[in-house]
């Protein structure tokens, strides 16, 4: 009785003489805007030696945005991550201090965490964007500079960011004088924050359906037990599109910065796709002689789902690298199954930079659903079969299932 007198009320509102109009809530101003980022999220991680790990997560970013898209405006932006299944620990020094801990599990690094995670002043025009506060960077492929976007709990920059377009060039400055980590408040010190002084210049030039990037990343951190991230690296690539297929060619330099002893280290990557009817077919060779680091990369989209040598990459062991470099030889197709799902897999085959030592190889697969325009489901399987003489003698499984949302 009472749902079809709701009914009868609501179907009859609009023809009440005499409401006021105040009673009829007023649209959101054009200049206030709100954002969600939610991600859902099972993974399981197994590795020889340890015992599996079970997670399940719940991570929300809401967002509030106060002004337009051009001109000034402001962004504020907390995340909180909550650990429903909290059978794993997060893996670091300080492991102990992080909720969930559950000791001799396998590493998943995704703490439960309540924190600021962007907040930023900004002016944008046609050709010039100014921001200044904590915020989201991302160059290029990021795999240099990137957010760790695989991770509830994402990495930021307190920075001040200078970009101008004109035509086909895109300059971009970044100074930052902190790296907000992906492990939040519980942390401390270079754990949860690297201080010190980065400089980030980065250019693109478009040609047509061809693009020429160059980069120069400078960063001098200042806490000594992660010396080896700090770096100068000197950068190019290009990434041209025939009919034929794709390429992406890209050649770094580094050397030391800071408190690191002098070194010089090289970064190569090739890189050729093709689409051939339903398929795309991508092989490719990324190569990192020994002490390259990339603390500030996105790494978990390259060398692998198993993150096996993710460590070493970032430069954050704390101590000397496991790896006498890194050669990473892959290939991968793709396609949209029925259903309209995009499925993929990669093979990856590990060795040092002198190709002297194999360390491993790795099978990546992952499925993807557009289940809705703001909603997606993604599974990822990956398996790296260990090479048991060299420092990676433990092979590992991992696998997650993943609901996102965004409004």
């Amino acid at each position: 009785m009472v749902k079809s007198l709701l009914f009868i009320s609501l179907i009859t509102l609009p023809c009440s003489a005499g409401t006021p109009a105040a009673d009829i809530p007023e649209p959101t101003p054009p200049w206030l805007s709100f954002s969600l980022e939610s991600r859902l999220r099972y993974e399981m991680r197994n590795e020889q030696g340890l015992d599996n790990s079970h997670a399940l997560t719940l991570r929300a970013r809401p967002g509030l945005q106060i002004g337009r898209d051009t001109g000034f405006s402001a962004f504020i932006q907390s995340e909180h991550t909550l650990a429903l299944i909290d059978d794993y620990q997060v893996g670091t020094p300080q492991s102990a201090r992080f909720d969930p801990y559950v000791p001799g599990n396998t590493v998943i690094g995704d703490p439960e965490n309540n924190e600021l995670n962007q907040l930023y002043l900004q002016y944008h025009s046609d050709s010039l964007l100014l921001r200044a506060g904590r915020q989201r960077l991302i160059l290029d492929n990021a795999s240099m500079i990137g957010n760790v976007g695989w991770r509830q709990n994402e990495q930021t920059l307190d920075a001040a960011l200078v970009s101008y377009t004109s035509g086909p060039l895109t300059v971009q400055y970044a100074y930052a004088n902190r790296v907000n980590r992906i492990f939040g408040n519980d942390a401390t010190g270079a754990v949860q924050a690297l201080e010190g002084d980065v400089h980030l210049l980065n250019a693109a030039w478009k040609i047509g359906k061809h693009s020429v990037h160059g980069y120069i990343y400078l960063m001098d951190f200042s806490e000594q037990q992660f010396a080896r991230a700090s770096n100068n690296t000197y950068g190019a690539f290009t990434d041209l599109n025939f009919d034929h297929g794709s390429y992406h060619l890209e050649v770094a330099a580094q050397n030391e910065s800071g408190q690191q002893p002098d070194y010089t280290a090289l970064y190569g990557h090739v890189n050729f796709s093709k689409k051939s009817g339903d398929y795309t077919f991508v092989t490719g060779v990324e190569y990192l002689e020994q002490d390259f680091v990339t603390p500030l990369a996105t790494v978990h989209a390259f060398n692998g789902f198993a993150d096996v040598f993710i460590n070493d990459r970032l430069g954050l062991t704390g101590g000397p690298a496991q790896w006498n470099g890194l050669t990473d030889v892959y290939a991968g197709i793709s396609t949209q199954a029925p259903y309209d799902i995009k499925l993929s897999a990669t093979a990856h085959a590990f060795f040092d930079d002198e190709l002297d030592d194999f360390y491993g190889w790795e099978i990546d697969a992952v499925a993807v659903k557009q289940i809705a325009e703001n909603t997606k489901l993604i599974a990822k399987f990956a398996q790296f079969f260990a090479n048991d003489d060299t420092a990676f003698a433990n092979d590992v499984s991992q696998f997650s299932l993943q609901l996102d949302f965004t409004y």
